[in-house]
């Protein structure tokens, strides 16, 4: 393993908090029932803008309007809401210190991302960074995967791509590349276990132990 690919939101960050109360922001504004956000969690992982489309398209709703609810909650005031992960930013500098390199594959966009990355600052940490803003075709598309491959010169099997959506682990098994489930994300194992990764992690204390023993 001379690379890993990292996830962000669910898999690094639990952002959850932040993304279920932007969500509720804009059903109240829209005048949508509570109970679309089960629909809306569903497309967790996947770009804002494919989420709203396989969320709202179906009940009628303009695209333009649903974003624009959305966006005006204000994400960036909000983002206390978020933290690490337990365990997340000692394994981050753990990893580092051993002279692990690693990488960002995420469907959040590079300005909130790099935003959120500095209260920790975790940006030195991984390079490159691929987010929705390099490619044409995002996650489940295995395009951001090949351009991780085309950047560093690595052949697929030199990348193991950690995620917590079944968006990554297609991803990754689309571009041939080895896969790591989390379990502290969006998704129940039974879900990941259907998109064949290598390995599952229930918690940070097993995806650092099957990480060291991958980078051995």
């Amino acid at each position: 393993m001379k690379l890993i690919a990292w996830d962000f939101d669910g898999t690094l960050v639990d952002s959850r908090p932040l993304i279920e109360a932007g969500m509720a922001h804009a059903l109240d504004a829209l005048g949508q029932p509570r109970s679309v956000m089960v629909e809306w969690l569903k497309c967790v992982g996947l770009p804002v803008e494919a989420g709203i489309r396989h969320t709202f398209g179906p009940l009628g709703l303009d695209f333009d309007t649903v974003l624009k609810a959305y966006r005006s909650f204000g994400h960036a005031e909000h983002e206390h809401l978020m933290q690490p992960f337990e365990g997340i930013p000692d394994l981050l500098k753990e990893l580092n210190r051993r002279g692990q390199r690693m990488a960002v594959v995420t469907s959040k966009r590079r300005v909130p991302l790099l935003r959120q990355m500095a209260q920790w600052d975790w940006e030195p940490l991984f390079d490159p960074i691929i987010t929705p803003d390099e490619v044409t075709h995002g996650k489940p598309h295995p395009e951001s995967l090949e351009q991780l491959q085309s950047l560093t010169g690595l052949a697929p099997e030199d990348i193991v791509m950690v995620g917590d959506t079944p968006f990554d682990l297609d991803m990754a098994r689309s571009a041939g590349v080895p896969s790591l489930a989390v379990g502290h994300g969006f998704y129940d194992q039974e879900a990941l276990a259907a998109c064949g990764p290598r390995a599952y992690a229930p918690d940070t204390a097993a995806l650092r132990d099957i990480l060291l023993a991958w980078s051995a």
